[in-house]
């Protein structure tokens, strides 16, 4: 009896190296929610005892993360095209969900006042809508969406991550230090565990949001299908809107399916032990990094009403400027994220 499903070989896995991607846009897409803004302002607060959260939140991710992995490297298709299969209405949510958390609150009306202030510009309407139309400009004109974020948010990350790090070793004292050593087990300035006087709604928030959080977790699958991760190497990759000029416009959205066999599991484990490195040195590791760095300088600058002063060096002010404009870029990388276009391409005909 003949298969209605088209059936290939499961591929050998490349070398780690050549895996490396997918994980840069996920934390970049996390550092522009919980560890650019919560976590921070938690530290600031109420101190460095709640540090501890901060990792087993970041971990909890690391393991929802590479579940959404595994089904993209198996099925070759996004989680969002697997649940729609089952509920023709879900596409349809998603769309509202991502639109409520993330068109809502302003996010390129946010980033532009970060610019205009620093610029000297009175009205960020100028600014915003340069910013829309360089967005839409920068996604239309890669050979794909994918490769075109993958090299920004690893060009931003790898620049970005390093400078917080170094911020920190210059900013922090030796007294923050064992603040932060003592807040990763539960215990900074007498406080156990959660701090007093902590709002149960803004810890959940920094909790839930301690990589990426909510629909953003569930977008890996796009990235590793569009890295080609596992049967996802079948895939139709997302062009970008010039490069596609010309060409069909249908999208295949299904996986391809794979004969079970003793040469498909050995290949499926290799995947497995090397996106699960990729996705703990890149997500897990630099975002924890993040987050720790980002409060410990927020806990060094201003806990306690207590303000770390680099006058000796006349650089303060550079500093701040610096400082303020980067959840500004991070939060740019939201934006562009094309977890819009894939949902666009799931609604139901």
């Amino acid at each position: 009896m003949s298969s209605p499903h088209e059936y290939k070989l499961f591929p050998s896995a490349p070398s780690l190296r050549q895996l490396i991607g997918p994980s840069f846009l996920i934390l970049a897409l996390g550092l522009g929610s919980g560890e650019v803004i919560l976590w921070p302002y938690l530290a600031a607060n109420h101190g460095l005892g709640i540090a501890w959260a901060a990792v087993i939140g970041i971990t909890f991710q690391y393991f929802i993360n590479m579940e959404i992995e595994r089904y993209a490297l198996v099925k070759g298709e996004s989680v969002f095209v697997g649940i729609g299969h089952l509920w023709k209405f879900v596409p349809i949510w998603f769309i509202f969900s991502t639109f409520i958390g993330f068109g809502l609150p302003g996010i390129i009306s946010a980033s532009a006042h970060v610019v205009a202030f620093l610029v000297g510009i009175q009205d960020a309407r100028w600014i915003a809508i340069p910013m829309l139309l360089l967005i839409g400009m920068i996604l239309s004109v890669g050979r794909t969406v994918y490769g075109v974020m993958e090299t920004l948010t690893k060009t931003i990350i790898l620049a970005g991550v390093p400078f917080i790090f170094l911020l920190a070793v210059v900013m922090a004292r030796s007294v923050d230090w064992t603040a932060l050593a003592h807040g990763l087990v539960g215990f900074a300035s007498g406080n156990h565990l959660i701090p007093e006087g902590v709002s149960l709604a803004t810890f959940l928030a920094a909790f839930a949001y301690s990589g990426a959080g909510g629909n953003l977790n569930l977008t890996q699958s796009i990235y590793v299908r569009e890295k080609g991760y596992g049967m996802a190497l079948y895939a139709q990759k997302m062009a970008g809107l010039f490069t596609a000029k010309g060409t069909s416009a249908h999208i295949r959205l299904d996986g391809t399916f794979f004969e079970d066999s003793t040469s498909t599991q050995t290949n499926f484990r290799t995947w497995w032990r090397r996106v699960s490195v990729e996705h703990a040195v890149v997500f897990w590791f630099t975002g924890a990094l993040s987050i720790l760095m980002l409060m410990l300088l927020s806990y060094t600058a201003v806990h306690g009403s207590i303000r770390f002063s680099l006058s000796r060096y006349n650089t303060e002010e550079e500093i701040d400027k610096v400082i303020g404009i980067m959840p500004g870029i991070i939060k740019e990388l939201r934006q562009m994220s094309p977890f819009g276009r894939e949902k666009t391409a799931c609604l139901p005909k």
